[in-house]
Order: C-alpha cells, then sequence, then structure tokens
C-alpha cells in the first residue's frame, strides 16, 4: 500500500510538467498578441498606413495615364494601400548610425551619384532625428526646413556633418574644395552689379564702387595685395522704409521687392521663373507648379514649395540657367534664340502662349546662338570658378567672369594662351562631370583664361585644342581659331569686340515705366515680410534687332542695349501722381540721367557677321537713333520726342551729332561713340558701294586712300568723277 501511494505523487509531477510548458506557452502567445495589437495602435503605424493608402491612389493615376485597365489598376492600388506598416532602416556606411527615414519616405528618389543614400544617408544633409518614426519627432532639428542647401544653412548641412568623413564642401584647404565659402561670395549671391547699377541710375550712390549686397559679407581670405577689382566686404542692402517719393530714397524699396527674386539667396515657388535658394538654384529640379512630382507618396502633391524631384543635378541643365537669365539683358532667351514678342503672334493653344516667361511673356524662335547650334549649354563655355565664384567678392559681373571668345579662338594678336593645370583645373577634373575621362596630368596644357588661369575642359589634345563638353561628357568640340585670318586684321577694327560683328541682334527693350503705389504691401526681400509700398511696372515697347555699338570700359567698341531706362512715378494713397519726375531730380556727376544703355556680350553669335553698311551707314548702329538721316549728315529725325519730360532725345539715341552723351551708363568707363569716331565711321560709308572686297587696297589702307582722295590729294579729281558716276 505505501508503494502504491508513493506512486501517485510523482504521476501528478509529470503530468505538471506539460502543462506549466502549456500555460507559459499560452502567455507567450497572449504577450506576442498583446505587443503586436498594441504595437498596431502606435502613431507611426497609422502615419505609414495612410502613406501607403495615398501610394495606392498614386499608383492607381499613373497606371490609368499609362492605360492600364480601370480593374487591373485598382486592383494593384489597392495591393500597394494594404501593405502593413514596417520599419525601414538603412546604417550609412560613411557614419555607422542607423536612420528610419525611409521608412515614410518610400519611393524618394536617389539624390545624386555622388550623395547615395547607402552612403551618407538622409541626417548628414537634412539633420533631425534619424531613429524616430513620427514625423513631428523625426522632423525635430531639420535644417533649413525643406532645403538644408539654403546658403543661410549650409554651414551645417553641405559643410559636413561626420568624422568619419571629415568636411564636406567647407573648410577645405584646398580652396576649390570649399565651395561654400566660394558660393556664398559669388556675384550670383551677391548681386552686387544690379544693385549698384540701380543705385547709381537712380541717384541712391555717387560711386561705381559696389557698396551694397543681400547679405552683409567679408572676404577674410583675400590675398595680399589684393586682386584687382575685388573687395573687402560689403553691407546688407537696407530694407527701408522710404523716406518719400524721392528716387534716391526708395531704389532700395524697388530692389528689395521687385530685383531680389532672382538670386541665390531668394526663391521662386512657382511660376515659369521658378527656382529654390541656394545650392538648388542651379543643381535641383523645378517644375513651373511648384509641386512635388515623384514617387514619394508622404510629400503633399498640393503644396507648391517642392522641388519637382529628390535630384541634384552634377552639371546644371541649361533649363535652370534660363530660369533667372530671362530679363534686363535676356541672355538665357538670346542663346536658344528665343525673343519676346508682345504683341501675340506666337502660338496660343491652351490660352496662353505655348512657349511662355514669367509675366505672360510669349516667345518665337529665331537663330540660336552658333555654340548652342552645336548642343553646347551654359556651363560648357562657364566654368565653375567662373559661376560658383573663386572665393573673392567682386563689384561686377565682367570681373567674375573669366572666358571671352579669344580665350578659345584667339585673336588677330596671337591664339589661345596655354598652361599647366592647378589645384582648381585637378579639382574640377576630378569631381566634377569630366571625372571620367583622362586625368590631368603635370605635363597637360590647358587653354588659359582672361585671368591666366588653366580652364579643365579646354586642352590640347592630339596637336589641337579642344573643348570637352561638360554638359554631355565624353563629346569635344573643336576650337576654330581666328589667328593669322586676314579677315580679323582689318586696319580700324583693332578695338572691335567679336560681338560687334559677330552678334546678330539684341533684345531692346525701351522706356521702364516704374510706378510705386503708396497703398498696399509687397514682400520685401531684406526685411523678409510685407511692407507697405506697391510697386508695378511697364515698358513703351520691344524690339529684337541690330545691336546699337558704344565702348566698353575696356575700351572695346561692342553692342549696348537699355541697362533700364527708368521713368519713374510716385502714386500717393489716393492714387495721384506725385509731383516730380525722376527726370527731373537732380543727378550725381558720374551719370547722365537714368535713361540707362549699357554694354553687354548678347550671346547671339553667329559665324555670319553684319554686313559693312549694317555699321557704316547706320545712324542706329552708331547710338545717333533711327529714322531719316541726310547723305553725309548726322542729324536724325527722331521717332519719339521725350522733351516734355526732360529727356532731350527718343529712347534708341545715345548720342548727338556733336558726340555729346544723351543718356547714361552705369558702367564705369562706358561711353556712346564720341564725335571723331562717329565721323570716321560714317565717311567710310561712303566708300562701301565700291570698296567692299577684303583683298581691295583701299581697305588695306584706309586713312592713305582717303587722304589721296581729299582735297589736294592726287586722285581728288579722279575720285570726284567716279563718285559722281556711281550716284548716277
Amino acid at each position: 500500500m505505501a508503494h502504491s501511494e508513493s506512486k501517485a505523487p510523482r504521476a501528478h509531477r509529470r503530468l505538471a510538467w506539460p502543462l506549466a510548458f502549456a500555460l507559459a506557452g499560452a502567455a507567450l502567445c497572449a504577450s506576442l498578441v498583446l505587443a503586436w495589437w498594441a504595437q498596431g495602435e502606435r502613431p507611426w503605424q497609422k502615419e505609414v498606413a495612410a502613406i501607403n493608402r495615398a501610394r495606392g491612389e498614386l499608383l492607381k493615376s499613373q497606371l490609368l495615364a499609362a492605360g492600364m485597365a480601370p480593374e487591373r489598376a485598382a486592383f494593384r492600388a489597392r495591393e500597394a494601400a494594404s501593405q502593413p506598416p514596417r520599419v525601414v532602416e538603412v546604417t550609412p556606411s560613411a557614419f555607422g548610425q542607423p536612420e528610419r527615414c525611409l521608412t515614410c519616405h518610400q519611393g524618394l528618389e536617389q539624390i545624386s551619384p555622388s550623395h547615395p543614400v547607402e552612403a551618407m544617408g538622409c541626417v548628414a544633409c537634412h539633420g533631425g532625428q534619424g531613429l524616430a518614426l513620427t514625423k513631428a519627432q523625426a522632423h525635430q532639428g531639420l535644417i533649413g526646413g525643406r532645403n538644408p542647401s539654403d546658403l543661410a544653412f549650409t554651414r551645417a548641412s553641405c559643410g559636413g556633418r561626420g568624422a568619419a568623413v571629415g568636411r564636406c564642401h567647407t573648410g577645405r584647404e584646398n580652396q576649390a574644395a570649399d565651395m561654400i565659402y566660394r558660393v556664398e561670395r559669388t556675384i550670383m549671391a551677391t548681386m552686387t552689379g544690379v544693385i549698384t547699377s540701380l543705385r547709381v541710375a537712380w541717384g541712391a550712390q555717387n560711386s561705381f564702387t559696389a557698396q551694397m549686397a543681400t547679405a552683409a559679407i567679408s572676404d577674410p581670405l583675400r590675398p595680399s595685395p589684393a586682386p584687382p577689382h575685388t573687395l573687402a566686404s560689403l553691407l546688407m542692402i537696407p530694407a527701408g522704409p522710404p523716406a518719400g517719393p524721392n528716387p534716391a530714397q526708395v531704389a532700395d524699396d524697388q530692389w528689395n521687392k521687385f530685383c531680389a527674386r532672382c538670386h541665390l539667396r531668394a526663391s521662386r515657388q512657382a511660376g515659369l521663373s521658378v527656382h529654390g535658394q541656394g545650392c538648388v538654384a542651379c543643381h535641383g529640379s523645378r517644375d513651373p507648379s511648384g509641386r512635388y512630382l515623384g514617387q514619394d507618396a508622404s510629400l503633399n502633391r498640393d503644396d507648391t514649395h517642392h522641388a519637382s524631384y529628390h535630384w541634384l543635378h552634377e552639371t546644371p541643365p541649361e533649363d535652370n540657367c534660363l530660369r533667372c537669365h530671362n530679363r534686363s539683358g535676356r541672355l538665357g532667351l538670346n542663346y536658344r534664340g528665343w525673343v519676346e514678342d508682345e504683341n501675340g503672334r506666337t502660338p496660343w493653344p491652351n490660352g496662353h502662349p505655348s512657349q511662355a516667361l514669367s509675366g505672360g511673356r510669349g516667345v518665337h524662335q529665331l537663330l540660336p546662338d552658333a555654340h548652342r547650334a552645336k548642343g553646347m549649354t551654359c556651363v560648357d563655355c562657364h566654368s565653375g570658378r567662373e559661376v560658383m565664384g573663386d572665393g573673392r567678392l567682386y563689384g561686377r559681373m565682367r570681373f567674375q567672369t573669366e572666358v571671352t571668345c579669344a580665350t578659345c579662338h584667339g585673336s588677330a594678336e596671337g591664339p589661345p594662351r596655354l598652361g599647366p593645370p592647378d589645384d582648381y583645373a585637378n579639382y574640377e577634373a576630378a569631381s566634377g562631370p569630366l571625372k571620367k575621362g583622362p586625368a590631368l596630368t603635370r605635363e597637360d596644357q590647358l587653354v588659359l583664361s582672361a585671368k591666366g588661369r588653366p580652364l579643365s575642359n579646354l586642352r590640347r589634345q592630339g596637336g589641337k585644342l579642344m573643348l570637352l563638353s561638360r554638359s554631355q561628357p565624353g563629346k569635344a568640340h573643336p576650337l576654330p581659331q581666328v589667328s593669322g585670318d586676314p579677315r580679323h586684321r582689318q586696319p580700324g577694327h583693332q578695338r572691335l569686340a567679336c560681338q560687334a560683328c559677330h552678334s546678330r541682334w539684341t533684345p531692346q527693350c525701351y522706356g521702364c515705366h516704374d510706378y510705386r503705389r503708396a497703398t498696399g504691401s509687397m514682400w520685401n526681400y531684406a526685411a523678409g515680410k510685407d511692407t507697405p509700398g506697391v510697386w508695378q511696372e511697364s515698358r513703351d515697347q520691344y524690339r529684337f534687332s541690330d545691336p546699337v555699338l558704344g565702348v566698353d570700359s575696356s575700351g572695346k567698341v561692342r553692342p549696348f542695349v537699355p541697362g533700364c531706362q527708368v521713368v519713374y512715378t510716385a502714386l500717393d494713397g489716393t492714387g495721384t501722381p506725385v509731383p516730380g519726375h525722376v527726370l527731373e531730380q537732380p543727378r550725381p556727376a558720374i551719370i547722365k540721367n537714368s535713361i540707362v544703355t549699357t554694354p553687354i556680350s548678347p550671346h547671339t553669335t553667329r559665324s555670319e557677321v553684319r554686313p559693312c553698311e549694317a555699321c557704316h551707314q547706320s545712324g542706329k548702329a552708331l547710338g545717333l537713333g533711327g529714322g531719316p538721316r541726310p547723305l553725309g549728315g548726322l542729324t536724325a529725325i527722331p521717332l519719339s520726342d521725350l522733351k516734355g519730360v526732360g529727356f532731350p532725345a527718343d529712347w534708341e539715341t545715345l548720342v548727338d551729332e556733336k558726340g555729346r552723351p544723351l543718356q547714361g551708363q552705369t558702367h564705369e568707363g562706358s561711353r556712346p561713340l564720341n564725335a571723331q569716331e562717329l565721323r570716321r565711321v560714317l565717311a567710310f560709308g561712303r566708300c562701301l558701294p565700291c570698296h567692299r572686297k577684303p583683298d581691295d587696297p583701299v581697305l588695306a589702307d584706309p586713312a592713305k586712300a582717303w587722304r589721296r582722295v581729299s582735297p589736294g590729294g592726287d586722285l581728288e579729281a579722279k575720285h570726284k568723277l567716279m563718285e559722281a558716276k556711281a550716284l548716277r
């Protein structure tokens, strides 16, 4: 009996163990189910589920647009929308810290081959909390909001944040790689040339030296002695408010409300001139709608403050240049052969011009620049050192520019200069669009810029000078040379800039009428908010035709264009004009008046040149204005007369027949042709009907020929007879 009783507890114990395991298993399952249920209630999963639903709708619309059957498209959309929320974690190789940004931002485009998410992640550029899963937590500490490339934030973003990779785009020993320092000081960021021209034209400053910029900035790294035309520092243009209707007091207000929309510290959120701030102004992607067009369903597609795609273009596309360079000199339009047409003659297929610009301007096609016809874009000529700057502060674009026609094609004096690569050229060749091409060596010979600096894409190859395309890597263009060509050694033409003959047309926007209304308010760049006063603008007429010629600050004869011919009207609170007109205001001694013309390189280059008559028999080309002109005389009948408002000529007349300037120039040292130059050019116009072949001995020595046919010359009588016969 005792033995049988002792077996019972052992049996119970044998049953207890399986029961315990079963209970433990049930508890574990219950805890897992509870954990899953609790996790399903987490905010991040709700956010991701909503994003997945949006992704399904996006997919459906794209499939329908591609022609898929509605039932099939709806099925695919439901599949995408029903995907369970999951954490997507990436550990960037350059930093070693995991990030979960792609949990929400699935489908976001790879930013660029140089910044792959697998290496750089998101936090290195954007900041924020990489391990957080809700939007509110993850976006705490974002750098620059949606745009870390805004110049106000680039030192914290593009400047580099990880010890594993060191500094990225700032603080580098090689200043070529110190891009943030350079871009902060490039004239596309400071806008010193535009600001100075405007302030001089309006009488706000009595010096051509730049004083103001879009931000207060200095150049502590400027070498000593200072390079020519560089500045130590600049002040930020004041926000105002203007103290009254005097143009000198409202010049800054006009710049802040009108002109400030096109520079690297400002943006335009939508429209045909849409662009971002900072690096993305050139390297980003924008759509005129201002909306995001990519595959990331978490981004609001109704918001007009987004890039079109999460891309950085290694080489800025030409379209990005055009977004800003379509007014004033209109170089972006000219290069494409686009000309504005204010008479509605462009096609209007959808109620607006098919090729439209900001402000409702339409364009139609003329001949493109010869370089564009060869497939070249802006960056093929203009180097990174020109566009992004070399770290120095310049007061004018012409002081920062390094590439001229002679840089590539030589001149009558000789071929382009050559030299070995420097640090900038080596950096550009190793890190830019040419990096897949042949590496530079010390033995390589590069074309030198106007400043004597080697240009990375202009090289001697196989005994020939070649331009290596940045816009189409792998393609090369031969560089035709003009040295030795007798057509470029014509006596009397030594002072002609290439553009004087090879620029086929220029845009000519005459009569800039500016109105400032005291009522209402308008966004003020410097103030960062709306301030009182609204600006409006109109023009008298717009033309495209042969360029007017003048003398630039280097002494070269080149095309001139209207450089804002300002006629100002101030309106009081009732809309009534305030007495006083800009042309009646006292002008500074350095400028004639606010009707301004300025020298330009039009970017309408063609191999065909203007005919000789286009200069030697054209009063307009010489700045004398249009209209009829007696044979051998200088006086023209003006097409319009503004004497009633204080201007003694028409819009296109730069100088009178006695060589007295009638319009102002905001480029120091530039001027119209003087009386001696005018008479010399027009005098030769009488010779052209008979003497126009390049090998004509008269063209070889015009001064000698003139002496022989002048009174007392050995050919005087014979020449008079021949001239009379020709005129009959």
